[in-house]
């Protein structure tokens, strides 16, 4: 799975000095800020598995960019490549003393500063789904999800492409082998609708299988031609 991640250094460094071509040859799809208020709406927009500091003359001070993500409340952790005593010392971070040299170098900091949440987000084109905080980001807007809708997307989701049964539902997430009233069952799919699909009278990820269950299309179709 591709790793997001969010960039932040000046602009003004040359090509040399820039962590984006490196971090590009990991494979990463990397977005580049240079303010902590673009950082802040970068972050939530995004949710990057990790943010990335430059210390090379970023401006301005980086607590300025700490205080400003913080108030995110996301908590994506931090690698800093440079001089580590110069960054807030309550962030915890994943440091580097100086810019790697190569892109495996990188790469394998990279594994090492996300190894505890890599599991975090599950990622969909214009969906992501938020696994340690149960909220979904949808082309740019946040929507938080109860528990049991967060279980009841979470069971599709891992099995997408398949069709899971009423009844299957019903034990995994109500815990029950009761099926005489599932429609606690359709007034969640209703819900979940609402948040993860532009039209939810026309749902494309979450589609019901009549007279068996629901299933979960990763990359629907482009229908709007």
């Amino acid at each position: 799975m591709t790793m997001h991640m969010l960039l932040i250094e000046s602009n003004d460094l040359t090509q040399s000095e820039s962590l984006l071509p490196n971090l590009e040859q990991t494979g990463c799809q990397v977005c580049v800020v240079h303010t902590p208020s673009t950082a802040a709406t970068k972050i939530n927009t995004i949710w990057p598995d990790l943010v990335v500091f430059n210390l090379l003359n970023i401006r301005p001070d980086p607590s300025a960019y700490h205080e400003a993500i913080s108030g995110t409340d996301l908590n994506i952790p931090y690698l800093i490549v440079g001089r580590g005593e110069d960054f807030p010392v309550e962030a915890d971070v994943e440091v580097l003393v100086k810019s790697p040299s190569d892109a495996q170098q990188l790469a394998r900091a990279i594994q090492k500063a996300i190894s505890k949440q890599s599991d975090r987000f599950i990622r969909f084109p214009n969906l992501t789904i938020d696994c340690e905080q149960n909220q979904i980001l949808r082309d740019g807007e946040t929507y938080s999800l109860t528990p049991k809708e967060f279980k009841l997307l979470h069971l599709l989701v891992t099995n997408a492409g398949q069709v899971s049964s009423r009844k299957s539902i019903m034990q995994q997430v109500w815990e029950t082998d009761y099926l005489g009233d599932t429609r606690t069952l359709d007034v969640h799919i209703r819900w979940l609708r609402e948040k993860i699909e532009q039209d939810p009278s026309r749902p494309r990820h979450l589609i019901t299988v009549r007279g068996v269950g629901y299933h979960f299309v990763a990359e629907p179709e482009d229908n709007s031609s």
